[in-house]
This record gives structure tokens, sequence and C-alpha cells, in this order.
């Protein structure tokens, strides 16, 4: 379960970037209770229908799940798929989001400001992780965020559709780089979270536990950056980089362009 830093010791827009992930955890549970108690309801319909009509003339094993595809209209393995790919995308969104305003707001404090938040311009990742690098120094991309932004790549843009071994394979390293998978705990299994159930037949390549241990990780990395960027924006801590800008001079980064995205105010 994730753990949230202590209002005394977090910036504003930690606060906010708190009550959104928190709303996603919400939806991912929320979700799995809802639509797995439906699920579960419709698979016992189905296999109550099978019973009545089953003739082994006409039917096979499969009967039970084909009345149940008939019925519902979407599959459970995907739907379930899909609310992964939606929450682990939004979190990592999240994070992005909270990153840029942390570093206006560092910024401000020294008379500057990132200038791609007056547009609807954004930085990439690269770009992102060189400013923390240099102006905090902080890593916001350790090696538990590289493996899960891969993996939200992609969740998003191949589905459950990875078309080699070596990709397959790939996906499975980073998602045991980042020791999520397992038995559910006690407190987890409270959650009441849709898995392993016998409609889903295929490759499901993260499960909901893992799902939901995924958002937590995220929140650790949030929170471990939040943390030390709060001594940058609320206490003493400087660096040479962020001098320059009180000074009006920013320093150049390799691969970062200051006029793209540093403004003085």
């Amino acid at each position: 379960m994730v753990s949230y830093l202590a209002a005394q010791n977090a910036s504003a827009d930690y606060v906010f970037w708190q009550r959104d992930h928190s709303d996603i955890r919400s939806y991912l549970i929320k979700t799995n209770q809802g639509m797995g108690a439906w699920f579960d309801s419709r698979w016992a319909a189905a296999e109550a229908h099978a019973n009545d009509i089953f003739d082994p003339d006409q039917h096979d094993g499969a009967l039970v799940a084909d009345l149940f595809d008939g019925e519902v209209g979407v599959w459970p393995e995907p739907y379930f798929f899909q609310l992964s790919t939606a929450v682990v995308k939004d979190a990592c969104t999240l994070y992005e989001l909270f990153l840029e305003t942390t570093a206006n707001a560092v910024l401000h404090r020294y008379g500057g400001r990132l200038a791609t938040l007056d547009s609807e311009a954004s930085w990439h990742w690269p770009e992102c992780a060189l400013f923390f690098k240099y102006y905090m120094n902080i890593n916001v991309i350790p090696p538990e965020v590289e493996s899960i932004l891969w993996l939200r790549n992609k969740m998003t843009h191949l589905r459950m559709r990875l078309r080699t071994e070596a990709g397959r394979i790939e996906f499975k390293q980073h998602l045991a780089a980042l020791k999520v998978s397992g038995p559910p705990t006690a407190d987890e299994l409270t959650l009441d979270l849709t898995d392993h159930k016998p409609y889903f037949t295929g490759d499901v390549y993260i499960s909901q536990f893992e799902t939901l241990r995924i958002l937590d990780k995220i929140g650790e990395n949030v929170s471990t950056v939040a943390s030390a960027a709060f001594q940058y924006e609320y206490g003493s801590a400087t660096s040479p980089y962020l001098a320059a800008v009180h000074a009006g001079t920013p320093v150049t980064i390799p691969k970062f362009s200051n006029t793209k995205f540093i403004a003085l105010i």
C-alpha cells in the first residue's frame, strides 16, 4: 500500500498530485469490485443456462464461454487489461505533470519559470530528467520508473499484441524487475480485485494486483522526488544552475534548450 508524505513536508503541487493519484487507485479498485462482481454473475448465469440446455449432440465444453460472450459482448480479459493500461498511463501522466509544476515552482523561487507552461507544449522525459539532474541533483527516472515507462509504452501502443518472442521476454523482464508479482497480501485481499477468474484464458500480461502495485511504485517514487525537491522550493538547498537563473544567466546544459524551457521573470 502506498504511503504519502505528511502535508507539512510536501509542496502544494504534491498535495494536488496525491489527490489525483488516490483517485486513480480508487478508480482501479472500485471498477474491479463493480465489474468483477458483474462478470462473475454473468458467468454464473451462463453456467446455469448451459446446464439447462446442454445437449451432447450439439454442444461441447465451450458452451458456457459462448453463452457468456454472447450476452456480455466484451471478454473480461481484454477489459481488465485495458483498465490496467488506462490507470498506469494516467499515473505516469500525473507524475509528468507533477514534475513540470514542481520545476516551475522551484524556478519561480529563483526568478524564473518553466516556459512551456504558457502553452500546450510539454517537455519530453529526457529533457525533464536533465533538468532535475542538473538543477536539483534528483534522478526522476530510476530503474523502476524506467521499467514502468517501458511497460506503459508497450501497453498503450501494442495492447496485448507483443509481436515477437524477444518482446514478450523483455516485457516479462521489466515486470519482474519491479517485483510486483506474487500472491496478494492480507490487505490486498480485502480489496477484492479480479484475478485468475475462469474467463481468463490467455496470457494476461499485467494482473490487477500487479497494476495496483505499479501505481504504488509510482507513488513511492513521486514521494521521494517531492521530498528532495521540497528542500529547494522551501528549504536552503540550492545549486549553481538555480543561482545562475537568479543572476539572469542560465547555464547551458547539454541536450537541453534553455531558450525553449527557461524563462526569466
